[in-house]
């Protein structure tokens, strides 16, 4: 098998790299947007409602077959305040309840955290392969009359880092920004509980 054979795997590799990070981006994407008006709707409600007798009533109702995590979460707390739980011992229950839930705003994260980190060292590797097969040729005699030949393989090798850095940072401005709305999630989640915490 020829470095340039190995050279354009790793580039093919590189490519299926590419389309598996563009699917998580715009699954989350989907996500983040779906997830966050869902958590506004339930903050909005729980603020509206706040001084209602029938809260909590209200909230199971209104919110118990929503997958959102702000809508699990609200309906943990509520469940657990209808129980009798001092309210130190709701604290720590709703503190569980939102260790529990966080898990469930972030996954899939971690494919673009790995392609960040995987994709400048597959186009090294395959510069590597490229440059390698370049002089391979050369050494045995097939360009040595021919040295645009040489330049023309050496070329196209730098093509993987160039590749394979366009691939990280197109992951890394998604991750932040995915990052950030993680951020924005667990935020709500914890003033939605807080606020149903301290209208109990």
């Amino acid at each position: 098998m020829s470095f340039n054979l190995i050279h354009d795997l790793v580039m093919y590799f590189m490519i299926g790299v590419l389309l598996l990070a563009t699917y998580v981006i715009i699954e989350r994407l989907i996500f983040f947007a779906v997830t966050l008006r869902e958590g506004k709707n339930v903050e909005n409600f729980v603020h509206s409602h706040l001084h209602d007798k029938k809260l909590h009533s209200q909230i199971i109702d209104t919110f118990q077959t929503q997958t959102s995590p702000q809508a699990q979460a609200i309906c943990a707390v509520v469940k657990a305040t209808e129980e009798q739980h001092t309210n130190e011992q709701l604290e720590f229950i709703v503190q569980s309840i939102y260790v529990a839930k966080k898990p469930l705003v972030g996954p899939r994260l971690w494919i673009l955290d790995t392609i960040i980190t995987m994709s400048p060292l597959l186009g090294l590797l395959g510069t590597i392969l490229g440059i390698i097969d370049a002089f391979h040729s050369l050494a045995s005699g097939n360009a040595a009359a021919d040295p645009a030949a040489v330049s023309r393989g050496i070329g196209t090798a730098l093509y993987a880092t160039g590749f394979g850095i366009f691939i990280a940072l197109y992951a890394m401005m998604f991750f932040n920004y995915f990052n950030n709305k993680v951020e924005q999630i667990n935020n709500q989640m914890k003033l939605i509980s807080l606020t149903v915490l301290g209208a109990r």
